[in-house]
Parts: C-alpha cells; sequence; structure tokens
C-alpha cells in the first residue's frame, strides 16, 4: 500500500514540475493554436513557418489559387472542399467533359441531402459513395467567386474517383 501511495505521490509532483515549467497558461496555447485558424489563409513554408495567403481582391493574388490542378477521392470518401472567406458569393459547378453533346453540367447529391447542379454556398462537401457520380471517372469543377473587389474570379479542378481497395497478401 506504501508503494501504491509513494507512486501516486511522485507522479502528482512530476505532473506540477513539468506544469509550472511551461511558461504558457492552457488560454495563451489555445488562443495560439486557434489564432492560425482565424486569420486568413495559411501555408507552410519550407521551414514551416506560416505565411499569410494572398486572397481574392488583394493585389498580386491570382486565380489559379483558388484550388489545387487535380483531387484524387475515394469512392468512400469526401470531397472537403471550402472558398477563400473573404469573398462575397461562391458557385461551385461539376462537369462531365465525357459528355461531348448537350448538357454536360453534373447533378450532385451533397452531404446535406441537397441534390443541385450548382452549389452557391462557402463549402462544397460531397461524400462520394452517395453524390451519384461515377466511380472510375474524370470530373471538372468550377469554382466561381466575387473578391473583396468586386471581381470575378474562376478557377478549374479535375476531380478523380477512384475506387479504394485493400490488398491482402
Amino acid at each position: 500500500m506504501k508503494k501504491a501511495s509513494a507512486f501516486v505521490l511522485s507522479l502528482s509532483i512530476l505532473v506540477l514540475v513539468l506544469l509550472s515549467a511551461c511558461n504558457n497558461s492552457v488560454e495563451d496555447m489555445l488562443d495560439d493554436y486557434n489564432g492560425g485558424f482565424n486569420k486568413g489563409y495559411v501555408t507552410l513554408t519550407g521551414e514551416n513557418k506560416a505565411e499569410e495567403v494572398l486572397e481574392p481582391g488583394d493585389e498580386g493574388f491570382s486565380q489559379r489559387n483558388l484550388l489545387f490542378d487535380s483531387y484524387t477521392v475515394y469512392d468512400v470518401g469526401t470531397l472537403n472542399l471550402a472558398a477563400p472567406e473573404s469573398c462575397k458569393s461562391f458557385s461551385w459547378v461539376l462537369t462531365d467533359p465525357s459528355i461531348k453533346h448537350g448538357d454536360d453540367v453534373v447533378e450532385v447529391m451533397f452531404f446535406d441531402g441537397v441534390s443541385t447542379t450548382e452549389r452557391k454556398t462557402k463549402e462544397y462537401v460531397v461524400y462520394i459513395q452517395d453524390s451519384g457520380l461515377q466511380i472510375g471517372h474524370t470530373y471538372y469543377l468550377t469554382l466561381s467567386v466575387i473578391g473583396k473587389d468586386g471581381k470575378t474570379y474562376t478557377d478549374l479542378a479535375q476531380i478523380f474517383t477512384v475506387e479504394f481497395h485493400i490488398e491482402v497478401d
């Protein structure tokens, strides 16, 4: 019994020493962590230092920075994209390049149960398995936004839907 009491006492002292050695309070650490999500869009440089990225309407912004060139999503996965916070309006449209004649715009079932050909929200969230999209197929996703300067910015990305499988030896 004395060994258990000594162990608990030693562990308590160790925890107190570790906590007192930290210069930051819990609130400081939380504010520091959450601050990364409140200042716009950040990316990591080669030295892993955060730097602010330009947004639509900022001088020097390129509309090619709205989306990556391509995204690969598993059939059991989720495509989860967001437009920059500072934009005034959003339009996401998915097209099927294999349709040569007629309407190539694809109707998509979104995570919230809404089925539509154009999404006008900041987020574009699609559960692939419930979306109605073909697996093993390539689509084009166009994002158009109105920046804080009132101009329209548009970018295009390829979306690859692939089957998820695990190889067992």
